[in-house]
This record gives structure tokens, sequence and C-alpha cells, in this order.
């Protein structure tokens, strides 16, 4: 039997024994996540219903994933500031983004951004939807929501309609003119708080919204919700809530709370994290944040969330065009 060199013979030995140690490195390195802190930005300014679920979400999940969550505030043209930073961050899962919806399905049909939603950054995770609502001053003589479509027909363009700017409110809303067949007047508002107070003031005769912030103003009847897109608990017995659902309105123009992370985060990573915050989704504190909110808490990830998003976004893009606001329509 021909013997084989003993050098020869050590070098494939010490080849065999460098393998071991790089699988066995690699796998202790993929043991070990996390070893410090994950920062959680929010890319919309501080004290508002983004960094509010922010904090509880990353109260609710520190136990599973072991570590502190740290929420920084990211604040800068609706979201899109903090998601063009996130493009630029490592993919290790110590660097997160909550936003709103708009920075993907909106905002880049409206203008030009230094990011591509879908190839730029990782939509992680959605933590759920915000409600929305449709209100008239308490007195209004709209009492219903067919009330006020009769009056918009025959009065066509003369429906003062107060929202947030590029909003899913005002999205909402044209949707809903074009399928009824009326016209109005939009009047935009930095977002719900001077949304509300026109509608207090009888400035515009309708105001679209989140539900939450308008939950006190109508439990004394000082306003009333006449639209909604899911139920809306507290309204009962304070006016009829009609929703999207009564009235046959099955475009899906929703407001999302969701988690967005750099691209490229290895698979071990993505299911801790993805562990810890489905768990932080269901501590109390996080439930009762929701609740406050009026936020549908409904997680989900992984394809099926990046296929919802591109078809949320395919609608927008159809109603932005139709009304001449997409990004190369406005530049001739």
């Amino acid at each position: 039997m021909k013997r084989v060199p003993l050098r020869n013979f050590l070098f494939v030995v010490m080849g065999v024994v460098g393998i071991i140690a790089i699988l066995h490195s690699a796998a202790f390195a993929q043991a070990k996540f996390p070893t410090r802190p994950v920062t959680l930005w929010v890319g919309l300014p501080p004290g508002g219903s983004a960094d509010v679920l922010a904090r509880a979400l990353a109260e609710g999940a520190e136990k599973s994933l072991g570590q502190k969550i740290i929420v920084v505030s990211k604040p800068g043209g609706g979201g899109t500031v903090a998601t063009s930073l996130l493009m630029n961050e490592k993919p290790d899962g110590y660097t997160l983004l909550i936003n709103t919806d708009s920075p993907t399905t909106r905002a880049p049909h409206i203008t030009d951004l230094e990011y591509d939603p879908f190839k730029d950054v990782d939509n992680f995770m959605l933590i759920g939807e915000w409600k929305t609502v449709w209100t008239v001053k308490g007195d209004s003589p709209f009492k219903k929501w067919a009330d006020l479509v009769a009056w918009a027909k025959k009065n066509q363009g003369q429906l003062t309609f107060g929202h947030c700017t590029a909003s899913s409110f005002y999205f909402g809303m044209v949707a809903i003119a074009k399928k009824e067949g009326f016209t109005f007047k939009a009047v935009p508002y930095p977002c719900d708080a001077p949304t509300m107070t026109a509608v207090l003031g009888g400035h515009v005769m309708l105001g679209g919204g989140t539900a939450a912030p308008y939950r006190s103003h109508v439990l004394a009847d000082n306003i009333r919700i006449i639209l909604s897109r899911q139920k809306i608990n507290y309204s009962v017995g304070h006016g009829q809530s009609t929703t999207f659902k009564d009235m046959h309105y099955d475009f899906d123009l929703p407001l999302l709370a969701m988690i967005i992370a750099p691209k490229g985060m290895p698979d071990n990573v993505r299911k801790t994290l993805e562990k810890a915050f489905m768990d932080g989704m269901k501590s109390d504190v996080f439930k009762k944040v929701a609740e406050d909110q009026e936020l549908a808490a409904e997680p989900m990830t992984g394809k099926p969330f990046v296929d919802y998003l591109k078809k949320t976004s395919a609608t927008y893009e159809e109603l932005i065009k139709e009304m001449g606001m997409y990004k190369s329509e406005k530049k001739k």
C-alpha cells in the first residue's frame, strides 16, 4: 500500500480542522444575536402615534429579545428621510425603523426619492392598521353618510373636506367621490389636530383622520363619525358610523404601522426579531396602547406582507396618476 507523506497528511488534517473551526464560528455567531441593544428608529415626530406605538412595542419585545430596544426619533419627509438613512445601515438587525406605509406606498409615486421601497430596504413586518374615520360637526345636518353623498351629488364641488396632506384619508375620499359620482374641495392640514379644529369650527363640512384623536369629541357629541373603514366601538350611541363594507367600498387604502429593516438581514437574525416583536404585540403594554390608538393589530411578515404592500402601492399609484399628482406629470 502506498504511504502518504507526513507533510501531506498534516496539511489535510489542518484543512479539516480549519473548516470545522469556520463552521463552529459561524454557528456561534448566529447563536449570539443579539449581544447588544437594538435601536428602533421612528420616522415621524416624537409624541405622535407612531412614537407611542414604537415605545410600547419595544417594551413588550425586550424580554423575548433579551436586550434593550432603544427608540430614537428620526422625523422628516413623512418618514422618507428615515427610510433613506436606513438604506445605508448594516443589515445586522441592530437598526430598524417604524414607519407608516406612506414612504412605501404613496410618497414614491408623488416625488423622486433616494430609495426604491421594494429593492433598497426590507419591508420586515406589518404591525397593524390605524382605524380611520370621516367626521362632521355634532350639529351637522348630515346625520348619516348617505345624507352627505346625496347632498354632494346635488351640489357638485361644494363639499369641503379637511384632511392630512397626501394621506390615506384624502386618497380614500378621492376613490369614494369617483365611485359615488360627486366632486369636492380638498382642504389640506398638517394632520389630525388641525383637521379636528377645522371640523369643530365649521371651517370644513367633513374631516378625515385616524379614529383615536376624535374619541373625546365624539363622546361629548361635538363631532359625529359618519363613515369609517372599520367598526369604531366608541361611536356606539353617538351617531351612526357606516363602514366601507356597508357602502360596498372595496378599494383598500389603509394607514399601516410597519417595521422596515436594512436589506440583507441573515435568516437567524430575522427569525429572532420576528419572534420578539410577535411576543411584544401579545404583551399587556402593547395591547393597551393599540386599543387606545384604535390600532387593529394584524401582524404579517415575509412574502405575504410584501405582496400586500405592492398591491396597496399599485392602488395608490393608479389614483395618484388619475389626479395628475404623479411625479412625472408634475414635471411637465
